[in-house]
């Protein structure tokens, strides 16, 4: 297994909680602010590594649909909530289904870690039928004697007990860390944990109606998906809400909240449907700034797809201890707690990315689901696509669609490579090889700006009066049922007329998406542009070659009189394999040479272009996507025509924030120091081109920037992420001796923001500080009472000072494995990896043994087994040492036993 760099990955994994929701210049989809594939996975790297079938034993191990032996049709599960600070309650659930294709003698229901008290048929009542049952722990076996005949509705009736759930089913006590908040509980049912609180058929290939009847202390509110019936009934203390969801939607979505919330509707006049949002007390009034706009994306996801907003009300609900941005449960929605914006945070950002991807879910995963995970890019790609339709209503097709789709597009292609030497398998998006279900929403080719690039590229191809026609088609074939990539790819060539079999084949499903040069050099004497275009990427048997046709617009030269009487024009290249080739004649040298300017492509871009052509494209006025892809270029143009043009683009204040943004990025890779002291000094009105400046004086350092991130770190009144990257960037290039430095992160741990975005780039700056006294800052909050985004970030920091005393950091660290947040937990088992402190290894030996979900064991053994290889100095080795580290890892166990 290849060793992984754990302090990157950690803040990799740990990205969504970098607390700032990122700017839109920033890549929301690969660190999960959305949904719930920002839930900290694995830190390791499974590349390279077989996983499709056993190599001992032969055995497939990929993954597929279990039967649906019956066809689920409804259940209505009562539960009883004593106590809210005990994990505690009691349940009864009845499920009404009918056996599909055969009799029916075994039901076989997922039930996690419940006490199963008892279980029988009960209907219909006419029918004398003898009921047994049994349960492991994991599944629960009803048998029925006589046996269900096919096509007969049945009902049985389930009583049971949870007690201290593991998965599923979140108890947020009141804590004397937290005076003042209140008691919660939240469910999380995705990929497949909801079976941690009620049995069920736990996998997204069946759907079924829902109520929850839900009885709770006084003063307690419940939210669940669908309407109320009727109003709540207090009685003795103690409230009863019933909740029915009455339009079919997988297990997976069911979805229960119980709090105390401000709460405002936030549906205008005239909506057919109620649209809560429940916030924390007292947060109340930042409701309609931060999800004001939702109404408005209804109305464009409704024109988009061509369907009405399908469910009775659409609920908005922030949550403690959430382990994501959002997630997208049928009608309601649930958050994370501080989604919710003070004033000044609107100054980096807003909450529209988030808030949209989750509400185009409920068209797109919700009214449609994929059938399998290996599919989850008809959930995920789309509702990331989702974000791009709104941002096109709201900030026009330059500034809001092309905008957030070359995040998506250029992002996921920059990650999503096979390196020409390399050879190991790599899953495909679309592929059921996969471990645990959370790898499908993690890979590299990520189904988030993978699916979302997939969309666009076809929206390219088909045009739009085809394209969203064949979406709606789509819809109305597929909405309350499930749906498989064919099903999407199916609708498409049925409107279109086209074949698209091989586009979905090699965009889909296989790995990796193209690398791509292109070169082009003018030959004045015969008056030609020469263009060669070369694939780079792995190239073989089983990943030839991408075929595409790739754009390439030639700008003619206005200060050139020769050009009098051309026009601009589009070359259309046809690429079938590693090499291409075209010349065309010109009247003389085109002012610019821009490739793909409405990303036709998903790929990795470089440009080998002249840097003259790379300046004039830096104001190509027809597209947002080649300015941004001339800043980047520019960035490796060392000249002064490249400085001075960059510059003045980052002055630009009638240019894009994000191509501003991206000039000063690129002068940060040129370490034009002095330039971007200048650019600092003389000050820039817009925050989120400020930090990019902030960032790149981060990168490049001299004692300037330390005086000017100083300046910048302290100021109470600059925005939160600028104030963040000052205090990251402080941290990275001040001398450790800096006094001045220290204190001016220390008095930031102070300071309270937005998401707690300052608090964190002070604890980053930190870590990169590197000084004992910072070990002692940070420790403080690795512990409860601090937000659960922020808590990992200061396990981290202690991670990486942890040389300056290993046993205080080993001692803060280990007992977090415990943890009630799933986030501190899992940063604590990576960060045991990078003390490399040995006693970690039997640390992690006892969570193993003690683990409650299959998740958390085989996380456990990962970062053990990583955590043997760097004590044992093996961490680099080639994975063909996997069985000889095994067999001594037994050694140690046996000689542990015989103790």
């Amino acid at each position: 297994m290849p060793r992984v760099h754990y302090p990157a990955i950690v803040a990799v994994l740990l990205a969504p909680a970098l607390i700032a929701l990122p700017a839109r210049g920033e890549d929301l989809h690969d660190y999960g602010s959305q949904c719930l594939h920002c839930k900290l996975l694995r830190s390791v790297n499974t590349a390279g590594r077989e996983m499709r079938y056993n190599t001992g034993t032969g055995r497939d191990l990929r993954n597929y649909p279990p039967d649906r032996v019956v066809d689920f049709e409804h259940m209505r599960l009562e539960l009883d909530i004593p106590d809210m600070n005990t994990a505690r309650l009691s349940a009864k659930q009845t499920l009404t289904f009918a056996p599909i294709a055969r009799e029916l003698d075994v039901l076989e229901l997922d039930a996690m870690q419940m006490t199963i008290e008892h279980a029988a048929f009960v209907g219909p009542s006419k029918i004398n039928r003898d009921t047994t049952f049994s349960h492991d722990g994991k599944r629960l076996a009803i048998r029925f004697n006589p046996p269900i005949k096919q096509g007969e509705h049945a009902e049985i009736l389930i009583e049971y007990t949870l007690e201290d759930p593991a998965d599923g089913l979140f108890w947020t006590p009141e804590n004397n860390a937290w005076p003042g908040r209140p008691a919660q509980i939240h469910s999380q049912g995705q990929p497949e944990t909801n079976r941690y609180w009620f049995p069920c058929h736990d996998f997204p290939n069946e759907r079924l109606t829902t109520e929850i009847i839900t009885t709770v202390p006084e003063g307690f509110i419940v939210s669940a998906n669908g309407h109320l019936v009727g109003q709540p009934a207090t009685k003795g203390g103690r409230t009863t809400y019933h909740w029915l969801q009455d339009k079919p939607h997988p297990n997976y979505l069911v979805s229960l909240v119980v709090g105390q919330f401000d709460m405002q509707d936030i549906a205008p006049s005239g909506m057919e449907f109620p649209m809560p949002v429940y916030v924390p007390p007292g947060q109340g009034g930042a409701i309609e700034r931060t999800y004001g706009r939702t109404a408005d994306m209804i109305r464009v996801f409704e024109q988009r797809t061509s369907e009405p907003y399908p469910w009775d009300q659409y609920a908005q609900i922030l949550v403690w201890n959430f382990g994501a941005g959002g997630m997208e449960n049928t009608s309601a929605t649930t958050l994370f707690d501080t989604a919710v914006l003070d004033a000044k945070s609107l100054l980096d950002d807003d909450l529209d990315a988030l808030i949209a991807h989750e509400l185009g879910h409920q068209w797109f995963g919700d009214l449609m689901t994929c059938k399998s995970w290996a599919h989850i890019w008809l959930n995920e790609g789309w509702a990331t696509y989702m974000e791009a339709l709104w941002f096109e209503q709201r900030d026009g097709m330059q500034g809001g669609y092309q905008w957030d789709m070359y995040k998506n597009l250029r992002g996921v292609a920059e990650r999503d490579q096979l390196a020409p030497d390399s050879n190991g398998f790599t899953p495909a998006m679309v592929s059921p090889v996969y471990e645990h279900p959370w790898e499908v929403f993690r890979r590299a080719s990520n189904p988030y700006p993978k699916g979302a690039s997939i969309l666009h590229m076809l929206r390219m191809k088909l045009g739009d009066e085809v394209f969203f026609r064949a979406v709606g088609e789509y819809v109305d074939r597929h909405k309350f049922g499930v749906v498989e990539t064919d099903d999407f790819r199916k609708a498409m060539e049925d409107v279109s007329g086209l074949s698209l079999e091989q586009f979905f084949t090699q965009w889909c499903e296989r790995p990796g998406s193209p690398s791509v040069r292109v070169t082009a050099k003018w030959d004045e004497k015969d008056k030609q542009l020469d263009i060669t275009v070369e694939q780079l990427q792995r190239i073989d048997a089983e990943h030839p070659a991408f075929v595409f046709e790739l754009p390439i617009a030639i700008e003619p030269d206005p200060s050139n009189t020769q050009w009098k009487g051309h026009n601009a024009t589009v070359l259309e290249i046809e690429i079938d394999s590693s090499r291409g080739e075209q010349s065309v004649s010109l009247p003389a040298e085109p002012g610019a040479v821009v490739v793909d300017p409405k990303m036709s492509v998903l790929m990795k871009y470089q440009g080998e272009l002249k840097t003259g052509w790379l300046v004039s494209q830096l104001d190509y006025r027809w597209s947002l996507t080649a300015r941004l892809d001339a800043a980047r270029l520019l960035g490796s143009h060392q000249d002064a025509k490249s400085t001075k043009a960059l510059v003045a683009k980052v002055n630009d204040k009638s240019e894009h924030f994000s191509v501003r943004a991206r000039a000063a990025e690129s002068l940060g890779q040129l370490r034009a120091e002095d330039e971007l002291v200048s650019l600092a000094v003389q000050g820039i009105a817009e925050a989120r081109v400020r930090v990019a400046v902030i960032t790149a004086l981060g990168e490049v350092g001299g004692d300037p920037a330390v005086k000017l991130l100083k300046g910048f770190a302290d100021d109470d009144n600059e925005s939160y992420a600028c104030r963040a990257a000052a205090l990251v960037g402080l941290g990275k290039i001040s001398d450790p001796d800096d006094a001045e430095a220290f204190d001016v992160l220390a008095r930031a741990l102070g300071a309270d923001s937005q998401h707690d975005n300052v608090r964190a780039g002070a604890l980053r700056g930190l870590a990169s500080f590197n000084t004992s006294a910072a070990l002692d800052q940070a420790i403080v909050y690795t512990q409860p009472g601090h937000l659960s985004r922020l808590r990992p970030v200061a396990v981290q920091a202690v991670a990486e000072l942890a040389d300056h005393d290993v046993d205080l950091a080993f001692e803060t660290i280990a007992p977090l494995l415990q943890d009630h947040e799933d986030r501190t937990r899992r940063a604590a088992g990576m960060a045991l990896v990078v003390i490399e402190d040995e006693r970690g290894i039997e640390t992690l030996d006892s969570l193993i043994y003690s683990a409650k979900t299959p998740d958390l064991k085989a996380m456990a053994e990962h970062w053990r087994d990583d955590l043997l290889a760097m004590v044992n100095g093996t961490a680099n080795q080639d994975p063909s040492h996997e069985l000889e580290r095994l067999k001594r890892e037994l050694e140690r166990l046996k000689s542990k036993l015989e103790k």
